[in-house]
Parts: C-alpha cells; sequence; structure tokens
C-alpha cells in the first residue's frame, strides 16, 4: 500500500496528543525508558525517548536529529548509539491482541504511559525507506514518546513508538481493517529494528558484539 502524505508526517515527530497518556513513578520495567536530546547544531532542541539494546547500544527513533553517539540511522525510524548499561530488558516479537504499554516522557520531562491492545493491522510509513512495516496499537502516545519502548504485559520490549495517526489519517489510508479505530499508535516491531541492527554490523568493522537479551521462547 503507498503511503499518504499524512502518515509520513506523522512519522516525522510525534506532535499532539493520541488520547493520554498517564504519569507513573518508580516502576522496575517501565523506568528503562530515558530521555535522550538533539545534538550540536541544535543542542536539546528537540528531545525523545529512548531504551537500552545491549550492553553497549541503545535504540531511538532517527528523527532525533545529531543524537550524541549515535552509529547507525536504519530504514525506517530507527537509530542506535552507544550507551553503556549493567542491565539490559528482554525483546521479542509481539502477538496481534495481547495487551501493551508505550513507556515515555512527555514534552515537560515527566515519565508517562498509554496501555492499549496490539491490532493485528501493520502500516508502512515511506515508501522510500524500503519494505518497512509498523505495527500498531490503540493505547494513547504523546509528543515525547517517541524512541520509547512498548512493553508487553510479561514486561518485555516488543518495540519503539515512532507515530500517531489521527481519525482523519486512517479515513484517508481506506483500511478496513482501521476504519472503526478513533486513533492508532505506530511502533517499530522488535523484527524490524532486528533486521537494521544486523545491517548495522553487517556494514561495522569487525568486532565482537554484545547479545541482544531474547526472551527464552
Amino acid at each position: 500500500m503507498r503511503p499518504l502524505k499524512s502518515l509520513v508526517a506523522a512519522s516525522v515527530l510525534i506532535s499532539g496528543c493520541n488520547g493520554m497518556p498517564v504519569a507513573f513513578t518508580q516502576d522496575p520495567v517501565y523506568d528503562q525508558a530515558f530521555v535522550v536530546h538533539s545534538g550540536a547544531p541544535l543542542p536539546y532542541m528537540l528531545m525523545g525517548t529512548a531504551i537500552q539494546w545491549n550492553e553497549d547500544y541503545a535504540v531511538t527513533v532517527k528523527h532525533i536529529p545529531y543524537l550524541s553517539g549515535s552509529v547507525y540511522q536504519g530504514q525506517g525510524d530507527v537509530q542506535f548509539f552507544r550507551h553503556k548499561a549493567n542491565g539490559v530488558p528482554l525483546w521479542r516479537a509481539y502477538q496481534p491482541g495481547e495487551a501493551v504499554t508505550a513507556v515515555g516522557f512527555n514534552s515537560v520531562y515527566m515519565s508517562v504511559k498509554g496501555s492499549g491492545h496490539a491490532l493485528p493491522a501493520m502500516v508502512r510509513l515511506d515508501s522510500k525507506e524500503g519494505n518497512v512495516m509498523y505495527g500498531t496499537h490503540d493505547g494513547p502516545t504523546a509528543k515525547g514518546m517517541s524512541g520509547g519502548p512498548v512493553f508487553a504485559a510479561d514486561g518485555k520490549v516488543v518495540g519503539i513508538t515512532v507515530a500517531f495517526l489521527t481519525s482523519g489519517d486512517l479515513t484517508a489510508l481506506k483500511r478496513p481493517d482501521l476504519a472503526n479505530q478513533p486513533r492508532v499508535s505506530i511502533f517499530m516491531p522488535y523484527a524490524e529494528i532486528n533486521r537494521e541492527w544486523n545491517r548495522y554490523l553487517a556494514q561495522a568493522t569487525p568486532v565482537t558484539a554484545p547479545a541482544t537479551h531474547l526472551a527464552s521462547r
């Protein structure tokens, strides 16, 4: 399906409110998300959220420009950057219908979350980005949550928040599987993120890369 201009614009930056995410404090799972900012020549002009990918790298959206430590901007709205951490979340593929919670920081740096369910529908935001397919869920997201983790109920990360589609976008899509949704949040699923990580490894100078912590099957 050919993407619409409105969808491309939505993927550039979450700018509005898809429902109302709620604040939370001191959650051992959700606290794994952290704030990131654009760097020079736009220092601290744009902010978003990130999550650790492995012990040495974290992941966020690439529409946060000039990110310090960035090593790779992949197809789709994703980039990896150097960030050391002792604790690393588990990642896995999502299942349509399961409960999910998007976590991040809003524009006033408050920790927020939006809960819903993963939808069966997948969407493409930009044909120039290859065949990247994004997952959808019906939980609320807001500006600043871009790049933040989407957690499943078991505490494992299934993707990162990228954008949301308004009711107008959904009408223009002409997708029967989304026609009855008042709003839809868009996330890049684990499978797509992992594919881009492998592309980075393939082009990087050969090193022994730390393994991503996958959930046991």
